[in-house]
């Protein structure tokens, strides 16, 4: 499979990465079977994606653990990306607490290592901004986990632009991640070109667009949970959404290719993205994000999906 640089920490990365958010966050409404998340992150594997993205917060703790069994005996096949910065909330209102102070990195990183079980964390990330502490600090804070040898690279995720070049002052950043879908372009106007410009790994989540992209969705769908909340799944914003991914359908099957395909194709081909990073429970899902790389959209096609996404056609 095709790998990609990661900056200039001198690691590359598989051009389609797994995210484990979804095998983290088992609930009652939507089980995930520890072993099939097992088995489908040994199937990537065996497929070439070497970049394992994860975080504390996904599960408090479970993907993490899930991820160092799935890895043992492995670990030279694979990179594996987590997170700090999001606490576990101390009351029942489930709101984490945002702290990117270096007392909780470093403790945090401790906590990582033993859930992963490994020795070095091979991208760091700090998972979101934290008004309250110094970049400097934190920036600090990465460095010294670098001298010692617990991580090799570092990263910001859902970090501005102003808010990264204050992290570069003080401190080397080697990727970012941001949300970037189909139907969520906005990283393409400032974030995607400055980190083209200055060198810069883009690992891009929701490429699915959480779910719409798959084409699975209907107007009768309820939701819970994040999506409960996000005004994508919502009144008419919702029925407009479907509209679109319906339209995308139809180009997806002109290309021989799932909905999923296109999707996840139109984002790792973008230019100035090092990989999507897709989310999968089980075996079978691996089989379908597989099936969106190493093909090209064609200039047609892509004027027909610039068309529909610019929502041409669409009634108001």
């Amino acid at each position: 499979m095709e790998q990609r640089p990661v900056g200039k920490s001198g690691l590359s990365v598989s051009i389609v990465a797994l995210a484990t958010g979804a095998i983290g966050e088992s609930s009652a409404k939507q089980p995930v079977d520890d072993r099939e998340a097992i088995a489908a992150i040994h199937q990537a594997i065996d497929a070439g994606c070497n970049l394992i993205d994860t975080a504390p917060s996904y599960g408090w703790g479970h993907a993490e653990e899930l991820v160092g069994k799935a890895i043992v005996g492995r670990r030279g096949d694979v990179l594996i990306a987590t997170k700090c910065g999001l606490i576990a909330p101390r009351n029942g209102d489930g709101t984490p607490r945002r702290t990117l102070t270096q007392a909780s990195i470093l403790q945090e990183c401790e906590q990582s290592l033993r859930r992963l079980r490994i020795e070095v964390i091979d991208l760091y990330q700090c998972q979101s901004p934290d008004p309250l502490t110094p970049i400097r600090e934190t920036m600090e804070a990465l460095q010294t986990l670098r001298t010692q040898g617990k991580i090799r690279a570092a990263g910001l995720c859902n970090f501005g632009c102003e808010e990264i070049a204050a992290a570069r002052e003080f401190g080397v950043v080697d990727a970012v991640q941001t949300g970037f879908s189909m139907l969520h372009r906005h990283a393409a106007d400032d974030l995607i070109p400055f980190c083209l410009e200055h060198g810069l790994a883009v690992l891009a989540y929701s490429p699915l667009a959480k779910g719409l992209l798959t084409g699975t969705l209907t107007s009768d769908s309820r939701f819970s949970g994040m999506r409960a909340r996000d005004p994508d799944f919502v009144g008419e914003r919702y029925h407009r959404n479907l509209s679109v991914v319906q339209r995308l359908r139809e180009v997806a099957q002109a290309c021989g290719k799932t909905l999923t395909q296109l999707a996840i194709n139109w984002v790792a081909y973008h230019s100035g993205v090092t990989a999507p990073i897709v989310g999968v429970q089980r075996p079978s899902q691996v089989i379908d994000v597989l099936g969106g790389i190493g093909w090209t959209i064609s200039a047609e096609d892509r004027v027909r999906i610039d068309r529909i996404l610019r929502g041409d056609g669409l009634e108001s």
